[in-house]
């Protein structure tokens, strides 16, 4: 028997590192990624309905596109409290399909394994196997491969910690920035535990929207954006930095939040 209603957080992620490399012969681009999850979310309400809808307004939108492949036919309706800015690299819609296939697996009990989720999840979109991961992991290929972090590795990349992440006004088009970027010109090797924050997207995404890097600067020394922009984030030492970096920004005009990176 279906619940007759589920509520579950969808989590943003950022890039702590972003290596864009040449095009793969199905049009994508060969990626390798560290990905965090983070504490900003969206919350997804799911209900029972006989058709298949959300709140968004969008008829092809990500929670549809998975609740489709996950089983099609079956009806629910979900409401999503949007907290995650869109356009802003956090992965805001992949991050809502990843929390509706766990969640509709559980609303319909499906009982699907982990293997089956993270398959459907690659064919919703590039990032959602990364956010239904859920755990700080290394993306890979366009980004069907997910492998968690080993615990020598995330201690090489300071987890957990406090992060600012704050977005300067514009949104970001993925697919314009990609056009736009200069792809390393060979394809990866085999990963090393050295994890150097990086985003080869943050040049062309800036070159796009000025704005993201006045935002860059504001935040100061070891700022980065993350995906493919607009969002730029800074780790910092503990929650009276965050606040303060946070006010500064808040004050200036920009949104700005707290977040704490999840560790599992």
């Amino acid at each position: 028997m279906s619940c007759r209603r589920l509520e579950v957080d969808a989590c943003a992620k950022i890039n702590l590192t972003l290596e864009v490399y040449g095009l793969r012969p199905d049009g994508y681009h060969a990626l390798r990624s560290v990905v965090l999850p983070i504490s900003l979310h969206d919350t997804l309400s799911i209900e029972e309905s006989p058709e298949l809808a959300t709140d968004s307004g969008y008829p092809d939108d990500l929670i549809l596109k998975a609740a489709r492949l996950l089983a099609p036919g079956r009806g629910a309706f979900v409401r999503v409290a949007k907290r995650i800015p869109a356009g802003g690299g956090l992965g805001g819609g992949s991050a809502d399909a990843a929390a509706a296939l766990r969640g509709l697996d559980r609303f319909w009990n499906l009982g699907k394994s982990e293997a089956e989720l993270m398959a459907i999840a690659a064919q919703v979109g590039s990032d959602v196997p990364a956010l239904l991961c859920g755990k700080p992991c290394w993306m890979e290929g366009r980004g069907e491969k997910v492998t968690p972090l080993s615990p020598r590795e995330m201690e090489q990349a300071g987890l957990p910690f406090v992060l600012v992440v704050a977005h300067p006004g514009v949104a970001s088009s993925t697919a314009e920035v990609y056009r736009n970027c200069d792809c390393r010109l060979d394809f990866p090797s085999e990963k090393e535990y050295n994890i150097h924050p990086i985003n080869d997207l943050e040049a062309a995404a800036i070159r796009l929207h000025p704005e993201i890097g006045v935002l860059k600067a504001a935040m100061g020394e070891g700022a980065m954006m993350s995906g493919s922009g607009s969002c730029v984030f800074k780790k910092v030492r503990d929650e009276a930095e965050a606040a303060r970096l946070a006010g500064e920004l808040r004050a200036r005009g920009y949104w700005a939040e707290i977040a704490h990176t999840i560790v599992r």
